[in-house]
């Protein structure tokens, strides 16, 4: 049976890509990035707080240390990389480079957490990068795709993949120990206050008043869908199933930014980007067959 939730939440998170490219058009990411979050954060928070006011409580001092660091990794670092990275290059190479997370993660929990590795696993890799050095390169076999502008945004892009690794792989052991929600909440939370003195140095806070529709329709549905309903949606879908059906809807987020940014960005399809994404994806499908059930 197929989860609304959860494809509502993998279509969300596929249309970011779109929805910041269409803003960054009018605001610089230092701007966008607190606006987003912030709005995120409070969707989260007046939901926990109408479900437990004293949540907070929960975390200990020494967790909030941990809050900071996995915020300013997967929340802030992630953001800017992946923003920034936005402003170079397209939507559809942004969705299938960070198609290639789940990889990234089962390769660093072999050497950081000492989990097997297969050849399967091994196979899954190889194809996954394989996939990304097509789609980076577009084909080009020579170092003269440096000279493509949208390099720079894709190699940002990557690190953003990276970023997000990190925040999966390192914070395991504490996301475990409690509610993924609160947590979340918390972690989004702190994010925010970390990118804040960024938007406040900006200082171009007066460029809000003078925003086109499509920019404002783009930051709220990044703030609201990407950043609140979005978690919502997923974690709730995870409640009712388990987590291995739930992940297979990860596949459809970068044809649901393919197909968003055709029509919306008017972005080009090419084949070279279509062979590499479905490298990625079937290196994913073979490799990540157990991860799932660990993350």
């Amino acid at each position: 049976m197929l989860s609304s939730r959860a494809f509502l939440a993998v279509l969300f998170w596929g249309f970011s890509f779109i929805g910041t490219k269409i803003v960054l058009r009018e605001i610089h990411p230092f701007t966008l990035l607190p606006i987003r979050y912030g709005l995120g954060s409070l969707f989260l928070l007046s939901i926990q707080l109408s479900q437990n006011r004293s949540f907070f409580r929960e975390f200990s001092s020494r967790d909030w240390v941990s809050i900071f660091i996995l915020s300013s990794v997967g929340v802030s670092g992630l953001g800017l990389l992946q923003a920034f990275g936005l402003l170079y290059t397209t939507a559809i190479h942004t969705g299938w480079i960070i198609a290639i997370n789940p990889l990234l993660i089962t390769l660093l929990a072999r050497f950081f957490l000492g989990e097997a590795f297969t050849m399967r696993k091994m196979i899954g890799i190889l194809s996954g990068f394989v996939g990304v050095f097509l789609i980076i390169t577009k084909g080009v076999f020579s170092f003269s795709f440096f000279q493509f502008t949208s390099t720079y945004g894709d190699f940002l892009v990557l690190l953003s993949a990276l970023a997000w690794t990190a925040f999966t792989v390192g914070g395991k052991g504490f996301l475990s120990r409690y509610a993924p929600m609160p947590t979340i909440t918390a972690i989004m939370l702190s994010g925010c206050i970390v990118l804040l003195p960024l938007g406040l140095l900006k200082g171009e806070w007066e460029r809000l008043f003078h925003l086109s529709l499509p920019a404002w329709g783009g930051i709220f549905f990044l703030g609201l869908c990407c950043s609140g309903l979005g978690y919502l949606f997923w974690y709730s879908a995870l409640e009712k199933r388990d987590s291995t059906t739930v992940g297979v809807y990860l596949y459809f987020e970068p044809l649901a930014t393919l197909i968003g940014a055709y029509f919306l960005l008017g972005e080009e399809i090419r084949w070279v980007t279509l062979l590499g994404g479905a490298m990625i994806l079937f290196g994913v499908f073979i490799a990540t067959q157990n991860l799932r059930k660990k993350y």
